[in-house]
């Protein structure tokens, strides 16, 4: 992905005969972080490019400005961009709770490296706002992990069909950190070593295999 293109000017919908893009006034400028969320009809929830969260209409989600709260957003964010990781703000459905979902958004450390430093979560409830949802206070910018990360997120639904789980490369290394997302909220990190030759700032994505029991590393 070039992280030196913004744009906000279209939505794409599809399905499994037709894409439409169709344009739009959307206010929120897209420069690599990119995480949305529809409902079971397909209609747009929300949306985020890791500086904030739009709601259906498009528009600010209440509460659901100041994201990632560091110099490095702010570095992009107040330039009316957007955090420049792919793969890297991830909507998810709360177990147990058809109301809420849960945001994990990645933000960095400095500009040359492009590394990752914190992962953070926030929590939406849907109720909120006359149905359009809001960030519920005091559940934002909840931090997962502080560490030395690669950016971008991979995520799996659990084998029991309710949670979910999260995965995150660590920088220079072969450990992942694993956190569970359950009914209870989410899990403090647990470290998977690899066993593959540790790479300098390995830039890359994890994907799940399809059964749900592998990961791959996409170079």
């Amino acid at each position: 992905m070039d992280t030196n293109v913004v744009t906000n000017n279209a939505i794409l919908s599809f399905d499994a005969n037709s894409i439409n893009i169709a344009p739009t006034n959307f206010k929120m400028p897209f420069r690599a972080a990119q995480g949305n969320i529809s409902d079971a009809n397909g209609n747009l929830l929300m949306v985020s490019n890791g500086c904030w969260i739009a709601d259906a209409t498009l528009d600010t989600m209440q509460n659901g400005g100041g994201l990632n709260p560091n110099p490095f957003t702010s570095t992009w964010c107040d330039n009316v961009s957007g955090i420049p990781y792919a793969h890297a703000s991830v909507f998810l459905p709360f177990p147990g709770d058809s109301s809420k979902y849960v945001l994990f958004h990645q933000t960095g450390t400095d500009n040359v490296n492009l590394k990752s430093s914190y992962l953070y979560y926030s929590v939406i409830d849907m109720n909120l706002n006359g149905g359009l949802g809001g960030v519920i206070a005091g559940q934002k910018n909840l931090v997962a992990l502080q560490a030395g990360l690669n950016p971008g997120l991979a995520v799996c639904k659990h084998a029991n069909g309710r949670d979910w789980w999260i995965v995150a490369f660590k920088d220079s290394s072969d450990i992942v950190y694993k956190f569970l997302l359950s009914q209870t909220g989410v899990s403090a990190p647990v470290q998977q070593v690899l066993g593959v030759p540790p790479t300098v700032y390995l830039l890359g994505q994890m994907h799940f295999s399809p059964d749900g029991k592998k990961w791959l590393i996409l170079l």
